[in-house]
């Protein structure tokens, strides 16, 4: 399940942006390759699933507004990423702050709020040791 969607894209980066990127080199730039946008969303969520699933179940369901954000900022740079194109000072900017986030969330200086941390329990079942059944050989 990918955290954003192509409007989500078009919204974030715009329409021209997202032509540029998914044109492939010597073509004409007339319309966008949807399917492209769509694959690297799925990229881009499976990247932040990395990060997250030390935390939270994932997916996580209703994703917050900074997850849309954060997932359209690594879609952009999965589609900049060719021979032929090349991320932007701004863009790589933006990548580092983007995993930055990720990274405080798997640490757990930052929380999603809404949703219930896994494996974060500090209780340990415990374990009663008993004297062997037998001893000396015999049962």
């Amino acid at each position: 399940m990918a955290y954003a969607q192509l409007a989500d894209m078009i919204r974030a980066f715009g329409e021209a942006e997202l032509v540029t990127a998914t044109t492939q080199e010597g073509w004409d730039r007339e319309a966008m390759d949807q399917s492209m946008i769509t694959d690297a969303l799925s990229v881009a969520s499976d990247e932040m699933d990395d990060y997250l699933r030390r935390r939270y179940a994932v997916p996580v369901s209703n994703p917050s507004r900074k997850m849309v954000d954060v997932c359209c900022v690594l879609a952009r740079w999965v589609l900049f990423r060719k021979p032929h194109l090349s991320p932007s000072d701004a863009m790589r900017a933006d990548r580092k702050d983007a995993i930055a986030w990720l990274t405080a969330i798997n640490s757990g200086s930052i929380t999603l709020d809404g949703l219930v941390p896994v494996n974060t329990g500090r209780d340990f079942s415990r374990i009663a040791t008993r004297r062997p059944g037998f001893s000396g050989g015999f049962l």
